[in-house]
């Protein structure tokens, strides 16, 4: 059980990485939506983002094992930002569209950018051994938790957003390695991580802008990983819940990331996570 935590570009640092050295990776990218993550403008023209995100999917799957599996949390569409930079990168963006607010005459409008459907694409062509996709619906089937509060007018609703997406792909093949490829109730028993939608409540923190909770890489662990020297990465490890995650369940792990306080955040954390095991052992 060990952990290696890099600072730095993803792109840069993967190139460190041995080919097939990677039994899963988990993560969850830049939405290209104006979050703060403290060294990156999170606001790219949208062809230039797709660009970038296509690389760093090739070197991922080029680390990936045969049979390995990349997730990757997503939404599946980003909504319309008039205050991003490059607002009239939207796929759907009308420039001629008026409306008028306070008084004032505004030109130019868009609705959705549909981030989660190209990242799906761009990974079935890299690699055709796209698994099922898993809706994670934030919160609970009593208390379902919507992010925003506006709902548009009654001739053109919006809807708010309550869920994203973890894509799933393998690459050369869906079989992983370990495991005993046993079928059955016994060998996968009718939990909720073997449904295609998972109501998970949200969390928060106050050093990183958008982190997903704890259990969704430790249900994704226990899916995809069965040989005890499996290694999970997270090329966009924020503060280290995937790291987290895979020391609980005895994986090794490699984090990258490009804010210094973040992977601090991370070793720290993690250190203490391997010090409260020990005091469990013994």
């Amino acid at each position: 059980m060990t952990y290696k935590l890099f600072v730095g570009d993803c792109l840069e640092v993967l190139q460190e990485i041995e080919d097939g050295s990677i039994d899963l990776i988990i993560t969850s990218p830049p939405y290209n939506c104006r979050k703060d993550y403290g060294v990156i403008d999170d606001m790219w023209p949208w062809e230039e983002y797709y660009r970038w995100i296509k690389k760093v999917l090739k070197e991922l799957y080029r680390v990936l094992v045969v049979g390995g599996v990349i997730a990757i949390n997503v939404p599946g569409v980003v909504r319309f930002q008039r205050e991003h930079q490059y607002a009239d990168t939207w796929g759907d963006y009308e420039a001629e569209y008026e409306t008028h607010r306070v008084g004032k005459k505004i030109m130019g409008t868009g609705r959705i950018e549909a981030i989660g459907f190209e990242i799906f694409q761009m990974m079935k062509k890299i690699d055709n051994h796209m698994r099922e996709p898993i809706i994670w619906v934030k919160g609970d089937k009593e208390q379902i938790i919507s992010t925003t509060y506006q709902m548009g007018s009654d001739n053109n609703p919006y809807l708010r957003a309550t869920h994203e997406m973890i894509l799933l792909g393998s690459k050369g093949q869906w079989y992983h390695r370990g495991g005993t490829g046993r079928r059955g109730k016994e060998a996968m028993p009718f939990l909720d991580e073997t449904k295609d939608t998972w109501y998970i409540k949200p969390e928060s923190s106050r050093v990183h802008p958008a982190v997903f909770p704890i259990e969704i890489p430790r249900r994704l662990i226990k899916l995809f990983t069965h040989a005890s020297d499996a290694v999970v990465l997270d090329p966009f490890m924020g503060i280290g819940t995937t790291g987290i995650a895979a020391m609980e369940l005895g994986r090794a792990f490699i984090g990258i990331d490009l804010n210094e306080q973040f992977v601090q955040q991370a070793e720290d954390r993690l250190y203490q996570e391997i010090a409260q095991m020990k005091l469990w052992e013994e």
